[in-house]
């Protein structure tokens, strides 16, 4: 049964999920889900045989040194049709080396040459149900041998423990007319290269049991490769991702297939796990480190033949793609920490500094992704490097915002250290409420909000790179209650949103894309327009603001350029689009702008925070370029309310970690930092 999405999993409700779809051709047959059907075997184990098993001195040819070893066999002259075969074996940490030899017969009953199944080593996926009545179990990887009619198994321990229930899986994953002829891979995400999505290799999502869980950003990519047959046809490739995908979704009990994309050796992409090529959904190719990492499986056995150049192209495309989605340099490092268990080379909690693209055997106890495939890596990161080098760095990647609501009481909107969104309302008396998380509310890059006097508004960018709205009533006490569903806007960005409103029924959305420009959409009461770009390259998350009251209903912008200074440019308030020109105010800055004009009625100009070298805080007119240093040192970027009074008051995340609050008046100047408590992102 499907499990109900509950605790960490229940976030995706406020994701899109960014799957591929297949585009319609006449030419083409259409592609359907394919039914897959498997056979066990049952051989039991050494000191208990199975109804199919039986125990005997040797293998059935001599291997030196083990004449003597009791070896568990296992044999089916005349089964139904097969084309793909693997072992399975009660999960046990003991179980580490053995020895699996199989022949397979042909239609006619000629048996094969014997093979070696090498270990599964791809790591216990994280599927808590499957766990609890046992149902996750170890293995090997799986072996395609095309269409088949019988089998013989050998199981030898060289040393550990025996592996018990030992069961021979023969898998027939049917036939499909689009399996000949897969329609073009399409690049429908985000610039993605051609990717062939799962419907297009035939996935039964009936036999997924697992429902996506994301981490909160993706931090490099792992090379593997399947340890398969070579020697498979193009035509044979969706069936041999059929098969693959039983034997990791029910046989080992994982719920769906372990890799996030798959390579095969004519340089094909290939759509993996569920949940959205884009998003960085978890998978279960890397025991230990499957949060933040990117699986990609080369089609193959890559220790014992060289990988094809085809082959190579393919996986330097979609890791190029990917890791750029996610401004992660291909030739740096970044620190992962284990979660231990399956064939993790680190126990758990172990902090582990590794390339941004390592293989397989680099974290786990495996020869993947081969020794031919481990060579390719270093070219590999070279390569990526030149596809998306200099990755899109963003100095405003945490974000505070906040808003004041008509009645006088201000709100502040954080990002939890596990990337829940709190919120926090300061009364009119000045005493402060507790924390409220939002509901099913995770953001990965910082957080933007505006209030049009009744209602809190909010914009995150969700875990699939699109951006997310909500908004709120105010109660009679000025705190935000009852917020409403999240909203998808889609799109793919690389820094968190900036959202404003320039009166009543309309409202603007901006961020940053992934080639550095600028994106703007707009509501104007009716309906949404937009993406539209506004071109730049920028180094921070926009802000943006109301133009001053009096004026025809528009939007001023600002980010930080290449340059590292601010710049500015005007938009309408109907459609999206510039109306100028992009124009440098001169003054550089540290930390991503924030305005405190994003409501419906300011005045006078916004006051922009950003930040001086130090990163303390400063506040900017714009139309002058003056500058009040409200002091701090910040490592986020700077939420702002403008007061009555003309003042101002700041909240930043500090050195410490926790939400501070200070600001400046007219009658007051410059007051002292307040902590708040609490622990952001």
């Amino acid at each position: 049964m499907r499990r109900l999405m509950t605790g960490s999993a229940a976030t995706a409700g406020m994701m899109t999920l960014l799957l591929l779809l297949p585009v319609a051709a006449e030419s083409a047959p259409p592609a359907e889900p394919v039914p897959t059907a498997a056979q066990e075997i049952s051989l039991g184990t050494v000191s208990a045989p199975g109804r199919d098993g039986d125990v005997r001195q040797g293998t059935t040819e001599a291997i030196p040194g083990f004449e003597a070893t009791l070896v568990l066999t296992g044999a089916r002259a005349d089964t139904p049709e097969f084309s793909l075969v693997a072992v399975t074996w009660r999960l046990d940490p003991a179980v580490k080396d053995i020895a699996l030899r199989l022949r397979v017969r042909d239609d006619v009953g000629t048996p094969s040459e014997w093979s070696h199944l090498e270990i599964g080593a791809v790591g216990t996926a994280p599927n808590p149900d499957a766990m609890s009545i046992g149902d996750q179990r170890g293995g090997s990887e799986p072996l395609w041998v095309g269409p088949s009619f019988g089998a013989e198994l050998e199981v030898m321990t060289l040393s550990g423990a025996d592996p018990q229930d030992v069961r021979l899986i023969l898998i027939d994953p049917g036939r499909s007319p689009a399996d000949a002829a897969p329609l073009q891979g399409q690049a429908t995400v985000a610039n993605a290269p051609p990717i062939y999505s799962r419907a297009q290799w035939g996935a039964d999502e009936d036999i997924r049991s697992w429902d996506p869980v994301y981490a909160s950003t993706t931090k490099a990519a792992t090379l593997h490769h399947t340890a398969d047959s070579n020697d498979y046809t193009a035509e044979e490739v969706p069936a041999v991702l059929r098969g693959i995908y039983y034997y990791h979704a029910v046989s080992l009990g994982w719920g769906d297939i372990g890799y996030n994309a798959i390579v095969d050796k004519f340089g094909r992409i290939w759509e993996g796990r569920y949940g959205g090529i884009a998003s960085s959904v978890i998978g279960a190719h890397a025991g230990g480190f499957n949060t933040y990492t990117f699986g990609v499986s080369m089609l193959g056995n890559y220790d014992v033949a060289a990988t094809p150049a085809a082959m190579i192209n393919g996986v330097v495309d979609v890791m190029a793609w990917k890791l750029g989605l996610y401004g992660v340099d291909s030739r740096g490092q970044t620190q992962l920490t284990s979660s231990g268990g399956g064939t993790s080379r680190y126990p758990a909690g172990q902090v582990v500094t590794l390339p941004t693209i390592f293989g397989h055997r680099d974290v786990g106890s495996t020869i993947c992704p081969g020794q031919y495939g481990y060579a390719r890596l270093e070219e590999i990161r070279t390569r990526v490097a030149g596809l998306t080098w200099p990755p899109l760095t963003d100095i405003s990647n945490t974000a505070v915002a906040a808003a004041r609501a008509a009645s006088g009481e201000t709100t502040v909107v954080v990002r939890g250290a596990d990337s829940t969104l709190f919120t926090r309302t300061r009364a009119a008396t000045g005493i402060w409420s507790p924390y409220r998380a939002l509901p099913a509310g995770v953001s990965t890059l910082g957080v933007a909000a505006f209030s049009d006097g009744a209602h809190l508004h909010l914009a995150v960018r969700g875990v699939d790179g699109g951006y997310w709205i909500t908004n709120a009533p105010y109660n009679a006490a000025g705190v935000p209650v009852d917020w409403r569903p999240w909203v998808p806007l889609g799109g793919v960005f690389t820094s968190a949103p900036a959202i404003a409103t320039a009166g009543p029924n309309l409202m603007t959305i901006l961020g940053r894309g992934t080639d550095g420009s600028i994106f703007q959409m707009n509501w104007n009461g009716s309906q949404y327009q937009g993406w539209t770009s506004l071109g730049g390259v920028s180094v921070s998350a926009p802000a943006v603001e109301r133009a001053t009251v009096g004026l025809p209903p528009s939007y001023i912008v600002s980010t930080v350029g290449l340059d590292g200074r601010i710049w500015r440019i005007p938009t309408g308030a109907d459609a999206p689009g510039a109306t100028a020109a992009w124009s440098s105010g001169g003054s550089p800055s540290s930390l991503g702008p924030q305005s405190d004009a994003a409501g419906p009625t300011p005045t006078t100009a916004g006051t922009l925070t950003i930040g001086d070298s130090r990163r303390s805080v400063l506040l900017l007119n714009p139309s002058n370029g003056s500058t009040i240093d409200v002091g701090g040192t910040a490592t986020s970027t700077v939420g702002i309310v403008r007061e009555p009074d003309g003042g101002v008051d700041v909240y930043v995340r500090g050195t410490d970690g926790q939400l501070w609050a200070g600001g400046w008046s007219p009658s007051r100047g410059v007051f002292s930092w307040q902590p708040l408590g609490g622990r952001l992102f």
